[in-house]
């Protein structure tokens, strides 16, 4: 394969990893003000806690959740989010449970990724379209987990139009500002040129990624 394989990975994970991210920052932005009726990111996140809890911990005070042991939240995830408070659980010392931990303060959507801006909008942003958050999932682990850093033609132009449609119709939906936005970066994306270095900076970030990725699997029990 050419260096025109490698520049086409590259622009793929430059449309999930950085492109998204913007975009989906402000779907949770404008969900919270506008639809859940919280003032701030952290009020919202207070009213969800119960629920982001379950997509973290295994074990709880809760017994539907010691049922549950898929845990799709990691723990670097939950605790950009969150951190542990001086309470005790009434229920006992060793039980592990939302009480003990607290928004952070003053916390906004840019310490989300693309990954948590996905979880969260389609575990507590009731109403947007999830199949859209599926797309971007979807295709962000396929380039993660891609045996290469390549991509030919077209596979690259369908990881593109499905992104590009899926992130453009969440963003229509906020607002005619961030749709023109979002066509504009992707526009710009698309006709980009990838120099050598810049290529294998984000082959090691996806690189980090993946290692990652799977020590949280292990860590996790779910393998």
């Amino acid at each position: 394969m050419s260096r025109d394989d490698e520049a086409r990975y590259g622009r793929a994970c430059l449309l999930v990893l950085n492109v998204c991210p913007l975009t989906l920052r402000q779907v949770i932005d404008d969900y919270f003000l506008h639809h859940a009726g919280s003032l701030s990111l952290c009020d919202f996140l207070e009213k969800n806690k119960h629920t982001l809890f379950h997509l973290y911990a295994k074990k709880c005070c809760c017994k539907q959740l010691q049922q549950n042991r898929s845990t799709p939240m990691c723990k670097s995830q939950w605790d950009s989010l969150f951190m542990q408070n001086t309470s005790s659980c009434k229920k006992g010392k060793n039980i592990d449970c939302p009480c003990k931990y607290d928004c952070k303060s003053g916390i906004t959507t840019k310490v989300m990724d693309v990954t948590l801006c996905c979880l969260v909008i389609n575990k507590i942003c009731h109403g947007i379209d999830v199949n859209h958050i599926k797309t971007i999932r979807e295709i962000r682990n396929n380039l993660i987990h891609a045996e290469s850093a390549r991509l030919d033609v077209l596979t690259f132009n369908g990881y593109m139009n499905r992104v590009k449609t899926a992130i453009c119709q969440l963003a229509k939906n906020v607002s005619t500002t961030l749709h023109t936005d979002t066509v504009k970066m992707i526009s710009e994306l698309e006709n980009r040129l990838m120099d050598p270095v810049e290529l294998r900076e984000l082959r090691n970030l996806i690189i980090d990624q993946k290692r990652f990725t799977e020590l949280e699997v292990v860590r996790m029990g779910l393998l």
